[in-house]
Formats: structure tokens, C-alpha cells, sequence
């Protein structure tokens, strides 16, 4: 610690920072890693690691572990990873379902939070949201909680275009993350089929991504608001997926062949997709994971990509039954103890196949899916297959869109919408139509906010800061409630 100045001024150099304390015993960071520090940086927790000061305005450096006012120890910044959220629902996977495997603790909690609380207010509905109009875009966003080079978690918005932005949380400001040189580039995937992954490197992240130049992995410097990147030329084809530690991203290669592509030890790998057809390996579902048989599974409408781990890394393309179809954007497969049940339509027949057999379950009518809860219309059911008296529970014309079920404290987040006809056709609608998205203990009567959108089900639902978010595409409206 050094005196500058006259109106005793201290200067401390630790870990790499050059921190200035003045009379008032208020502490400013200068210098990291003997650089001048640029602008105004409001996350200084994020970025260095610094701890907050008792005055909640200011910040103390990283290595104190007692508050020099008053004496009381301070808790370390850190990366906590249950509080981080993996598009499209919560852990990089397409299955629906927040259960007590994902260890996403903090969402849990936030959830059922938010609900307790709205659920006693009065009105009793979400209008008391707080929105955001200013967006880094207006459109085509999604959003991921991740560190990816920080030292706590922070909230990260990805427009389709490849742009990357993160969230000030003390100034409530996105700002941009710039590439080093080449830029991320585009991602065409759908937004049921979009989704990240991350890899670790010591207490960092590196984020994997599908583009449609090729699989890509970004490496984040926060301090220098900028990226870098390392890209497997071709075209991604689906989301990434992890499984025991590896993340593999199904891309056509710049010949033409399929291969799912690995990145380990700093280098891509490459292992091909067994029985590929050009013709069906496009608008595959995000990954889903099924640890029992150490394998990644993307679901397309002609069949299905198996990706499974042994002794050797075996791709396999798998057709659906001949005449068959699957509409992945209906859903996740279900899961039950027997096994996993793909809904298929065939002419006039629809059904649910369970992979790897031929058993087959007749289906009466169109379902959607969680993976696990299932909605025939406004009608929930316990299994796709499962009947329902029509009597005491008639089935409305009300599409019931489920995005994300929390299972452990049965809570759902959906969205409904009156439609006189087939899901097909509700899918396929491009006009506005009135929608309420909606958070219910299932169970019991749902708390909505009531708006008029296209493609409702284009929307993205998370948990960040001890909140609840909901981002719908087609507005650009970005949504807010506090636990």
C-alpha cells in the first residue's frame, strides 16, 4: 500500500489490480493487469471478482475478506453453478422437465417464490411484470445464465444473427460482446430446437454453439468485452449436446457427409453418422439425454439421430416406421420406467412408438408434451396414451402450449390460446392471436398475463437474479417478476 496525493490517498496493488482508496475510505479499481481500466464498469463482481461495500454503491477488492469499516467478514464472490439456465429449457436439453437430476436448485426456488407470492396478491394474475422495452434487438433473441470468463453467473442474450450481449445487472444495461476478429454468424435453428452448451476449463466456461458456418466454440474475456472463437467448418445441423462430460454438435461437413463433432483437447473431432439421408437430417429437436443408455438423442420428423457412448462414439440415423411422421416442435418424446415413446402420425392413425422396439400405443387425438405431462388440448394427462371422461372433464377448443414443468414442486409455465381447430393449423399461423402465458401450481387455477402475439409458442421462459423472465419473439417484449 502506497500514499498518493495530498488528501491522503492509498494505493493498493493486489492480485494484478491497482485499487485507490481515498479519505472516506472508499475503494476504486484503476488498473488490471496493468491496464488502465476503461469507462464505467458497473459489474465489478462479475468482471474481477470484487465484493460489494457496505454502502451498496461501491466495491472492495477481491482478496479482502473483511470489510475494512466495519470489520465483518465478506463472502467471496463465486460462480455457483445451480444457478445457471441453458436454453430452450433450463439445462441445454429438450426435454421439458426441471427435476431434481438438472440441479437447477435456484430456479426451482425462484419459481415456486414468484407464484407464492403472486398467488396471494390481489389481483391475482402476472400484470405486475416489470418490462423491458429497451433490447439489444428487436427480435430473434435467446437468453442463457452462464459465467463464460466472469467470476459469479450473468445473464447473456445471443440474437440470431450471432451478436452477443450481456446484461449490467447493476446498471440494467445490455452492452455488447464484441469479436476479437471473426464474428459468430448466423443460427437458423428453430426456437424449440435452439439450445447451448457449455464447456468447462478450470473454473471458466467455453460456450458451444451450432451455427450455420459450423460448429463453434466462444471463449469470453469480460474485462475486454470481447470473444474469441474456434469454428469446425461446415453447417451444424442441430443444438449441442452433453453428455458425460463431452459435448457433441451433429454438422454436415464442407463434402457433404454427416458427422457428429467433438471438441476435446482443443481440437474437433469428428465421428460419422451411420445410414445419414440428406433428405431427413434437418428441423431435429434439441438434444435429449438418456444417461441409462449413455446416449444423445435428436428427434426429426423421418427419424432420429442416436449418438451413444462406449468404447467408441457409434452415430446412427434411424427412420421412423415407414409412412410415419414425427412434429418434434410438439414436444419431447415421453419418458416413462418402459422406456421412451415417440408420438408418430401415420395417415389417418396416430400413436407413440417405443424406441429401440417395435410396441406401439394407440393415441386418440394430437398431444403435447413435457416429456412427461402431456396435454390433449386444455385436457392434461398423465400419459399420451391416457383417456379422459368427456363428460365430467370436457375438452375445450384451448391449446395448452407447455414450456417448462418443475417437477419436484409441481409447477408449470405454458402459455394458452382459444383455436377452433387442429394443432396443425395452430402451428402453422402466422397472425397475432390473443394468448395467456401462464404460471400455475398444476394442479390449481394459473396466474396469466394476457397479450396478443404471433406464434406464441416462439417465446423463451428463465430464471435469472432471483427472478422470473419471459421473452416473446414476435413483440420483442421482454417480461420481469420478482421472487
Amino acid at each position: 500500500m502506497d500514499v498518493v496525493g495530498d488528501d491522503r490517498e492509498y494505493e493498493w496493488s493486489l492480485d494484478g489490480q491497482r485499487w485507490l482508496q481515498d479519505a472516506h475510505g472508499r475503494f476504486s479499481l484503476t488498473h488490471v493487469a496493468g491496464k488502465a481500466l476503461e469507462g464505467d464498469q458497473p459489474d465489478l463482481d462479475f468482471l474481477v471478482g470484487a465484493q460489494q461495500a457496505p454502502d451498496g454503491q461501491s466495491w472492495l477488492p477481491a482478496s479482502f475478506r473483511h470489510c475494512p469499516q466495519t470489520g465483518a467478514p465478506l463472502e467471496p464472490v463465486r460462480y455457483a453453478p445451480q444457478q445457471r439456465w441453458l436454453p430452450p429449457y433450463g439445462n441445454g436439453s429438450g426435454r421439458r422437465v426441471v427435476e431434481g437430476s438438472c440441479k437447477l436448485d435456484a430456479a426451482e426456488q425462484t419459481v415456486a417464490a414468484v407464484y407464492q407470492r403472486l398467488d396471494r396478491a390481489s389481483p391475482r394474475n402476472l400484470n405486475a411484470a416489470r418490462k423491458f422495452d429497451q433490447l439489444p434487438r428487436s427480435n430473434g433473441l435467446n437468453f442463457l445464465v452462464a459465467n463464460l470468463g466472469g467470476h459469479r453467473e450473468a445473464l447473456f442474450a445471443l440474437a440470431r444473427d450471432g451478436s452477443l450481449f450481456r446484461w449490467q445487472r447493476k446498471a440494467e444495461e445490455w452492452v455488447g460482446v464484441l469479436p476479437h476478429s471473426t464474428p459468430i454468424g448466423r443460427c437458423s435453428l428453430q426456437s424449440w430446437a435452439w439450445g447451448v452448451s457449455l464447456r468447462e476449463q478450470g473454473s471458466q466456461q467455453c460456450l458451444l454453439l451450432a451455427c450455420d458456418e459450423g460448429a463453434t466454440e466462444v471463449r469470453v474475456d469480460p474485462l475486454a468485452g470481447r470473444y474469441h472463437l474456434e469454428r469446425c467448418p461446415g453447417r451444424a445441423i442441430a443444438a449441442p449436446g452433453e453428455l458425460e462430460e463431452q459435448v457433441l454438435i451433429p454438422q454436415q461437413m464442407p463434402d457433404g457427409s454427416f458427422c457428429v463433432v467433438a471438441r476435446q483437447n482443443d481440437q474437433w473431432l469428428a465421428h460419422p453418422i451411420a445410414l445419414a439421408n440428406p433428405q431427413h437430417l434437418h428441423n431435429l429437436s434439441a438434444p435429449l439425454r438418456d444417461p441409462a443408455s449413455r446416449r444423445l438423442l435428436w428427434i426429426g420428423a423421418h427419424g432420429y439421430l442416436s449418438v451413444k457412448l462406449g468404447e467408441s462414439l457409434e452415430a446412427q440415423w434411424l427412420s421412423w416406421p415407414p409412412g410415419a411422421q414425427a412434429r418434434p416442435e410438439y414436444g419431447p418424446p415421453f419418458v416413462n420406467g418402459y422406456g421412451i415413446w415417440q408420438q408418430l402420425f401415420e395417415g389417418s392413425e396416430q400413436y407413440c412408438l417405443r424406441l429401440d422396439s417395435d410396441e406401439r400405443k394407440e393415441v386418440k387425438g394430437s398431444r403435447l408434451s413435457t416429456g412427461q405431462l402431456n396435454y390433449m388440448f386444455n385436457v392434461r394427462l398423465d400419459a399420451p396414451w391416457g383417456e379422459h371422461d368427456v363428460d365430467n372433464n370436457p375438452a375445450d377448443r384451448e391449446v395448452v402450449y407447455p414450456f417448462i414443468e418443475f417437477s419436484d414442486n409441481p409447477h408449470l409455465l405454458s402459455c394458452r390460446v382459444r383455436w377452433p381447430s387442429s394443432l396443425q393449423q395452430f402451428f402453422g399461423n402466422e397472425q397475432p392471436v390473443e394468448t395467456e402465458y401462464c404460471l400455475e401450481r398444476i394442479g390449481q387455477p394459473a396466474l396469466s398475463l394476457l397479450l396478443k402475439v404471433a406464434q406464441p409458442w416462439n417465446a423463451q421462459w428463465f430464471c435469472y437474479d432471483n427472478a422470473l423472465w419471459l421473452y416473446i419473439d414476435s413483440t420483442g417484449a421482454l417480461y420481469r417478476w420478482n421472487a
